[in-house]
């Protein structure tokens, strides 16, 4: 269960930074980041009065931390996807968010892994670089490309940490407390700016209105599968999100995949093979 729930973390994860990577071509990253996150706000509060067992408001703390650290890092990712070079923001990022919680995993929370599902981990990683490969893009990355990326890798991984310090009853409260957070912050950058919120075209909203609904029910799946299965596994498998990204640009876009790009999805099943049999 742990591994399918992970699976379907990655998979979302990727669906919802597609869709964020197409929205922040059109318009502010900042706009992208406020709006899909009201979406997700409203429709995780619904789903947390109906799904958690109680509330705790210790845990709605841990998660508006943790989205602090999401806000910065999914601000980044969406500026870097818009921006270019992909084939470097997305290996960067994702195997940086993979690295950050694994190492908290294995060193502080005492995660221990047989030598499969060791392989697994490191299969895992080889596939989002694989996956994400994009070489002639390469020339084009600059010290400020790289650097944002890391950042946001950093931020997603510490935004894993902190959730996963909360409890599975109080699960998905704690993706309220970081909606909220950064809700709150961006709504009052808005509104010192005098900036409009809403995009006018009704494409670009119904965009973010899919960004939004699906990166947050990817961060909610996150707590499920951490509790099932540990930080380490989760956080790892979750990082194959490129591989939903890069198929969608495929099926999409028809962006054509390399034999890098092809090896990387064959790692990413090899990885979860090796993970399940562990």
């Amino acid at each position: 269960m742990a591994i399918l729930l992970s699976l379907m973390t990655a998979a979302l994860f990727g669906t919802g930074d597609f869709l964020g990577g197409l929205a922040g071509k059109r318009m502010r990253v900042l706009q992208v980041v406020l709006v899909s996150h009201l979406v997700g706000l409203v429709g995780i509060t619904a789903a947390s009065v109906v799904l958690a067992e109680r509330f705790i408001a210790g845990d709605l703390l841990w998660g508006a931390l943790g989205g602090a650290a999401g806000g910065v890092g999914i601000a980044l990712l969406y500026r870097g996807l818009a921006q270019g070079p992909m084939g470097v923001v997305a290996p960067l990022t994702a195997i940086t968010s993979a690295a950050v919680p694994a190492g908290w995993g294995l060193v502080v929370n005492g995660d221990r892994l047989d030598p499969s599902a060791a392989l697994g981990v490191l299969a895992a990683l080889v596939a989002t670089g694989l996956v994400s490969w994009a070489p002639d893009e390469r020339r084009d990355a600059t010290a400020r490309v790289v650097g944002e990326a890391l950042l946001a890798g950093a931020g997603f991984g510490l935004m894993f940490v902190a959730l996963d310090q909360t409890a599975s009853a109080s699960a998905p409260w704690p993706i309220v407390g970081a909606r909220l957070l950064t809700c709150s912050v961006l709504l009052a950058v808005f509104a010192a700016r005098r900036d409009h919120i809403l995009p006018s075209a009704s494409q670009d909203r119904r965009l973010l209105l899919g960004a939004g609904l699906i990166d947050t029910t990817s961060n909610a799946l996150f707590l499920y599968a951490n509790e099932e299965g540990g930080l380490t596994i989760a956080a790892v498998l979750s990082s194959l999100y490129p591989v939903a990204t890069v198929a969608l640009a495929r099926l999409v876009l028809g962006e054509r995949l390399t034999r890098v790009q092809q090896a990387g999805f064959l790692a990413a099943l090899t990885a979860t093979v090796l993970i399940a049999s562990g």
